[in-house]
């Protein structure tokens, strides 16, 4: 299996979700924003793609375009932080976009792993 990479301007938050996801048997690499997405897709080896949506730089709805134009059929899951409600324009735009889910801070471990697994287990073969 491949890994599941985290992007969030939070260097805390980051290595939180990393960590849950390592816990959970999952390899995992993380990026302070959306800046180096495309290069790590192309690399071959993300099987899904967790990101945060506010970000400073290559923010999160620019990191799911550039994700969707690397490899459309690549799961990716919204996060919106503490104190930002989850309102509706941006929740439309990430779900247009093609995330599975769009999730807030701070995130019910139990749902995030749900979704994760269901991500993962129905990644289909890319190119």
């Amino acid at each position: 299996m491949g890994k599941i990479l985290v992007i969030d301007d939070s260097e805390h938050y980051r290595d939180y979700l990393m960590t849950l996801l390592q816990r959970a048997g999952y390899e995992v690499d993380g990026l302070p924003d959306g800046s180096g997405v495309a290069a790590r897709i192309r690399a071959g080896d993300i099987v899904l793609v967790i990101t945060d949506l506010h970000m400073p730089g290559v923010d999160g709805i620019e990191t799911i375009i550039h994700v969707k134009r690397e490899a459309p059929e690549l799961p990716v899951i919204g996060v919106i932080g503490m104190g930002l409600s989850p309102d509706e324009r941006s929740a439309r735009i990430t779900e247009l976009l093609g995330a599975q889910a769009v999730l807030m801070k701070p995130i019910d471990e139990i749902a995030l792993l749900d979704i994760v697994r269901r991500a993962v287990s129905a990644e289909t073969p890319r190119r």
